[in-house]
């Protein structure tokens, strides 16, 4: 979990006066008829992920189900298949796939089933990242999003847990973007006025003040990412959320050089940084894809791929069904047929958030910071 990170817990909770959900009942089961579920990946609040045999087509999918008693909810299934259609909009390589979403017997989304790590993930086992290594990531979140924004999607959570290394051992990987289960509107439109919505490390300062944003938010979220992933922890510490949201609502960013006094050496990927981390929305780069366009000059050299992908740490146990992992981390066994192969059984990357789950977490109804707005931050 991410420094004062809030989080869902693992367990499921079920309605009141009822048991838990048991997301191993459902396995065996036939989702839309077609969607056979093999093996549960891991759980929250409101949903669960399987990676299941479509039938069909005869490939294995990731198979995000919303609870059976949740689907009583018409705002739940609501916002469930709200984020199915969204995403499903979005083509691009920087972004999960979504293959199909519906509601016949059972709320699902079907998903591209991914293989390596999430971002957080790489960041907890290496530590911070070299330069050249963030920039190769970044550049590649900021095309994901910049596709995102053109279909008037701003994602709203974007964070290390939300950002996903594809590829195969030895492969450098894709970078993908997971869980748009509380995007809203690229211009502002359709937010939840009152509410803050997205993780406190990260979100915006428009988002701390109960705003809705727009594509500006994002670009502060992967500007707070790359600070993280230069220093290796965020820019803001504290005790509770509400004390985060405080912060990012009116406190400026410290340069990386005040963590990282060696950064200095690379004066352009710091100022970048401190732009796309600027209070006041019309200081930093206007779209991702102009920050996208500042990262990968900001070393003044051309930036290869990301890392290839380390050795796996998990491997399906033989003969089994997939055992429930407590983080995003499972991979292919080398050397078994490609039909039995275990891709990665995470594509949420720390799927506890799993989309509206986060938001029933990480939505607090408040009235508004009691200043005019935020302000902008010193450049430098």
């Amino acid at each position: 979990m991410p420094d004062g990170a809030v989080s869902l817990p693992v367990e499921d909770v079920g309605p009141e006066g009822a048991p838990p959900f048991q997301p191993d009942s459902l396995l065996g089961t036939v989702v839309a008829g077609r969607y056979r579920l093999s093996g549960h990946l891991a759980s929250g609040g409101m949903a669960a992920v399987y990676v299941a045999e479509d039938t069909r087509e005869r490939r294995e999918v990731a198979l995000k189900v919303l609870q059976p008693h949740l689907a009583r909810s018409a705002e739940a299934v609501r916002r469930f298949l709200c984020e199915g259609a969204i995403a499903r909009m979005i083509d691009h390589e920087n972004v999960v796939r979504v293959l199909d979403h519906g509601s016949e017997g059972t709320c699902f989304i079907a998903m591209e089933l991914l293989e390596g790590e999430s971002l957080f993930d790489r960041l907890r086992r290496a530590g911070p990242l070299p330069p050249a290594e963030t920039v190769s990531i970044l550049v590649q979140v900021c095309n994901g999003l910049e596709a995102a924004h053109r279909q008037g999607v701003v994602h709203r959570d974007l964070k290390p847990e939300n950002v996903f290394l594809h590829g195969r051992r030895g492969a450098s990987p894709v970078v993908k973007i997971v869980d748009f289960g509380v995007a809203g509107g690229a211009h502002g439109e359709g937010g939840d006025t009152g509410l803050v919505v997205g993780t406190p490390e990260y979100l915006s300062p428009e988002q701390a003040y109960g705003k809705a944003g727009d594509a500006r938010s994002d670009v502060y979220s992967v500007g707070v990412m790359a600070w993280r992933m230069l220093v290796g922890r965020a820019p803001f510490t504290a005790d509770s959320a509400d004390s985060m949201i405080r912060m990012q609502a009116r406190e400026p960013v410290p340069s990386v050089t005040s963590a990282r006094p060696d950064l200095a050496a690379h004066p352009e990927l710091v100022g970048v940084v401190a732009r796309a981390c600027a209070k006041n929305p019309s200081r930093r780069p206007p779209t991702a894809a102009a920050l996208g366009a500042e990262l990968a000059g900001s070393l003044g050299r051309a930036v290869g791929p990301p890392t290839p992908m380390p050795r796996p740490s998990f491997q399906r146990p033989p003969g089994g069904p997939v055992a429930p992992p407590r983080t995003a981390a499972a991979t292919a066994t080398p050397g078994v047929d490609r039909g039995q192969r275990l891709r990665i059984l995470a594509v949420l990357a720390l799927v506890v958030g799993l989309g509206v789950a986060s938001a029933a977490l990480l939505l607090h109804e408040r009235a508004p910071l009691p200043d005019a707005g935020p302000q902008a931050a010193p450049t430098r």
